[in-house]
């Protein structure tokens, strides 16, 4: 733990929400990088720290997860972004619930107008090497417009989708700044991001909450490099305390926070067998896991035996939980 990097020795505190329960961090030329942003911004919140440290949470509880956490950006933020031509832009399916809209409708002008807002849909698929990903196709609706963007993105890993969007939208428009809000991003993402901002002279403004993450170039499922973010990569910079409340959670583990965003929310029972696996692969012992705040109750026969068939060496690592 001693080489580890966090939040209290780069960054200094920023602001605080009106009831103290999100306060944001403000970190300046981290490592004094020059690829890297100059200033970035680390939010902590009560629904942060829970959507990071809640793999087994899926569905409904997880979304609403998301929603708070929109809710605390707008706390934060919009006196920082008021009075600016704003557009949001959401790269579906994964930042749907991440919408701004509702949040920022409890102040002017916004309790009488909708936040401008465009959706983009990619097509990602991983590279003849299996090393990263690439943009093969899209679809676009509406209008490139504002001096400056919103993106909300729930998970940023590779950082590619989003990049992609800018790098066709700059060719429409150039914003004078670009916020990109996420739940659960890399430094490595916002890096390839901030790429396509600085070739164009836009000012890139990233706001993490509760950790800037090392993403893993090897995946902890097969085929699948640049997707994990673990708080405990050696390269992630959180809070020492949770840090602490990671190791203990994902018992010194590289488990991913937040597993496949989509698939929790819109397939949670196999996105909860997923999660099971992972846990295989890294080791965890189900004999520590609290299965009472699964939102998915893997205890049951029905789970069982989807579990057994997807895997019967699985559903035997985890044959204790059926006793």
């Amino acid at each position: 733990m001693t080489d580890r990097t966090f939040l209290e020795s780069v960054g200094k505190p920023y602001s605080i929400n009106a009831i103290g329960n999100a306060r944001a961090w403000e970190v300046r030329d981290l490592r004094n990088d020059r690829t890297i942003p100059s200033l970035i911004y680390v939010v902590e919140s009560d629904a942060g720290q829970q959507f990071l440290l809640g793999r087994e949470i899926s569905g409904r509880p997880k979304f609403n997860l998301i929603r708070y956490i929109a809710k605390s950006f707008v706390e934060l933020f919009f006196e920082q972004v008021s009075g600016k031509e704003l557009c949001q832009y959401l790269i579906l399916e994964g930042a749907y619930p991440f919408d701004l809209q509702y949040a920022f409708g409890f102040a002017p002008p916004y309790d009488r107008l909708l936040l401008q807002t465009g959706f983009i849909k990619l097509q990602r698929v991983l590279n003849r090497e299996g090393t990263d990903w690439e943009i093969h196709s899209g679809n676009f609706m509406g209008e490139y417009q504002g001096d400056t963007w919103l993106i909300p993105d729930t998970a940023i890993a590779s950082g590619s989708t989003i990049a992609h969007f800018l790098r066709n939208g700059f060719a429409h428009h150039l914003p004078k700044q670009v916020y990109v809000i996420t739940a659960c991003g890399s430094l490595e993402g916002i890096q390839r991001i901030y790429q396509e901002c600085s070739e164009k002279n836009v000012e890139l403004i990233p706001v993490f909450f509760e950790c800037i993450f090392e993403v893993s170039k090897v995946g902890n499922l097969p085929r699948l490099p640049l997707t994990d973010l673990s708080m405990i990569s050696p390269g992630s910079i959180t809070t020492k305390q949770l840090y602490e409340k990671a190791f203990r959670r994902y018992q010194d583990t590289r488990m991913c926070c937040v597993g496949d965003i989509g698939e929790s929310l819109e397939d949670p029972a196999n996105y909860s067998i997923r999660t099971l696996w992972e846990m295989q692969i890294l080791g965890m012992d189900p004999k520590r896991e609290d299965w009472d705040g699964w939102t998915i109750d893997v205890r049951t026969e029905e789970m069982k035996k989807r579990i057994h068939d997807f895997n019967p060496s699985l559903a035997d690592y985890f044959k204790e939980i059926w006793k």
